[in-house]
């Protein structure tokens, strides 16, 4: 008999319409035949089920160095006659190994739950990782779960903050599908989650969101630093003893098990790990299978992220995911730490955006535990576009490295303000240019203008610099030109010149009687995509998103080549002399920066 007081690690995942229909990140078909009946959310089996799967393997060696495990077993809900057999995986140099390690009959006329005591494994070595297969010719597999015992688990409650900005649709579904997830959840209940929801764009119709898990906070547009700390900061005024926030974006698409696995693994965690935080992976939503990152490590420079651009219907990339390293931070897409962290570190930096989670990762976190297995889905970044943002990043880059790392990398922060004020020049957006100048000059004012910043103003002026996104039809009423397929289609695949570019200033030396004779005098290039080739010896350029029918035309000034280059001359003096003092006092000044909120 298992024991009731037994914790559930993780339940056996089957693919669902309106989440995820790509079965190889939850089952294999070995032999015969496998249908998923999603109406009666079961398998029905004619043939071998492996189940060596990103979302129903379990990486056994990431729970036994976070967790104490007195007892494992594997809990199957099922009818017919099976032959179960449990694997352990483990990596020798370059290979993996696969050992089996138990191997049962189950026969049973109706629905059953069988249990399989797999405790002898946790005294194993070599075991990284454990799945099993079920072999049938009639069975029907209704649902699982691998569970574990623990001598003193902790009491776990968490407090989930989402900032949202203008986002119903999305904000909804997960809504509603945390609401039913818990309504029929035996494990998780509402007295373990309350959602806290900050609408930054106070648009939320209140009743639509009428219950007794949910609070929502109507806030200023303060970004998502500001959103999520208000948040944090209200789940903590509450005084509801919140063990964990749970920080999560308003546009993801999550399976609500992925709440259960991370109150799981908190419950059972060693004392040792008392402070640790738990990461979600990022999976493509564009395609549903590829990783965009399971956290990421920092070098004081620049991030490199975990396991990115990897398929993980691959066995192999799901063994692999067992050996990442431990990471330096993860994303607020869906990350959850220690609720008391404000006492001793206090709250997240008002970046508005960009980089305020790797901040407050490295200012607080000791530990983050990034499982395969706990995932969510996400828009892609690759082909997005918001040029406002590119102060953020520029101004938040230098404050982390100020407050975060001993070694200054003046020249680095010198290259950078270089390279991409040029850069921005080349593609014509010296609306850009004048961006990333401001955000070197904001960051010299020092920690205390830096506190004292309106971030609500700040937005809204920084705005002012965009050029403003037309239509089809505004474009060509207004500066003469449309989106050309073929031209568009030229723009991606057109070869470089290298050398031509870089001895003219990618055409700024050339006289314009020697420019591109383009078709109605413009060309096209991808908004997200475009390349620095794309502007060579163009005087006007369409800067053209395909999938919101939109752009907007920039035109080559010359001047404004030279002119910038003075500029970070001159700002590249004044970064040197002033640097080592500035960045001395946002790192004094650390928690001060943190105060939440602001006095």
């Amino acid at each position: 008999m298992v024991n009731n007081s037994l914790t559930v690690l993780r339940s056996i995942l089957f693919p669902r319409t309106e989440l995820c229909t790509q079965n190889e990140l939850y089952f294999r078909l070995a032999d015969g035949s496998v249908q998923y009946c999603e109406a009666e959310n079961c398998l029905k089996l004619q043939g071998t089920a492996a189940f060596d799967t990103y979302f129903n393997g379990l990486p056994l060696s990431a729970y036994q160095h976070y967790c104490i495990p007195s007892a494992l077993f594997l809990r199957l809900r099922v009818c017919g006659s099976f032959v179960l057999r449990v694997f352990g995986v483990h990596k020798h140099d370059v290979e993996f190994c696969e050992t089996l390690l138990t191997q049962k009959e189950i026969h049973c006329s109706a629905v059953t739950e069988n249990v399989t005591d797999l405790s002898a494994v946790l005294q194993q070595e070599n075991c990284d990782m454990l799945y099993f297969t079920l072999q049938s010719s009639d069975g029907v597999l209704y649902g699982g779960e691998f569970l574990c015992g623990s001598e003193r688990p902790f009491g776990i409650n968490i407090a989930v903050v989402i900032c949202t900005f203008r986002r119903e649709s999305f904000l909804l579904r997960n809504y509603r599908q945390i609401s039913s997830y818990l309504n029929n959840s035996t494990v998780l209940h509402r007295n373990n989650i309350h959602l806290y929801i900050v609408d930054n764009g106070r648009t939320l119709d209140s009743a639509a969101l009428n219950s007794d898990f949910i609070t929502v906070i109507p806030n200023d547009n303060t970004g998502g630093s500001g959103g999520f700390s208000r948040g944090y900061y209200e789940a903590v005024r509450s005084e509801k003893d919140y063990t964990h926030i749970l920080f999560m974006d308003d546009d993801i698409l999550l399976d609500c098990e992925m709440l259960l696995r991370v109150y799981s693994l908190l419950r059972i965690r060693k004392p040792a790990f008392e402070d640790l935080a738990v990461g979600g992976t990022m999976l493509k939503l564009s395609d549903m299978v590829t990783q965009h990152e399971a956290g990421a490590l920092w070098d004081g420079k620049r991030l490199h992220s975990i396991g990115n651009g990897i398929d993980m219907t691959q066995r192999r990339a799901v063994f692999e995911s067992v050996y990442y390293p431990e990471c330096d931070y993860n994303a607020w897409w869906f990350y959850c730490f220690p609720a008391d962290w404000q006492k001793q570190y206090g709250y997240p930096l008002q970046f508005f955006v960009k980089e305020d989670d790797i901040e407050y990762s490295l200012r607080c976190a000791s530990h983050i535990a990034v499982l395969s297995g706990i995932a969510v889905w996400h828009d892609d970044f690759d082909g997005k576009y918001d040029g406002f943002q590119e102060y953020y990043i520029k101004r938040n880059e230098l404050i982390l490295t100020s407050v975060h790392k001993q070694k200054s990398y003046l020249l680095f922060q010198l290259r950078k303000l270089l390279l991409s004020v040029m850069k921005q020049t080349v593609y014509q957006r010296y609306f850009l240019a004048d961006i990333i100048i401001r955000a070197y000059r904001d960051y010299l004012k020092g920690w205390k203008a830096f506190n004292e910043t309106d971030t609500v103003l700040l937005n809204e002026e920084l705005m002012t610099y965009c050029n403003v996104f037309k239509t089809d039809e505004e474009l060509l009423k207004e500066d003469g030109v449309y989106f050309d397929p073929q031209k568009y289609e030229t723009s991606l695949s057109e070869p470089e010149n290298l050398k031509k570019q870089a001895l003219s200033c990618n055409g700024y030396l050339i006289p314009y009687v020697f420019y591109h004779k383009d078709q109605d005098n413009f060309s096209v290039c991808d908004l997200a995509r475009c390349r620095i080739v794309n502007f060579y010896k163009h005087k006007r350029v369409l800067h053209y998103d395909p999938d919101r029918q939109k752009g907007f035309v920039t035109r080559q000034k010359k001047g404004l080549l030279f002119w910038n280059l003075l500029r970070v001359i001159g700002l590249s003096v004044r970064f040197l002399v002033q640097y080592p003092f500035v960045r001395r006092g946002y790192r004094k000044h650390l928690k001060e920066l943190g105060a939440y909120p602001k006095a």
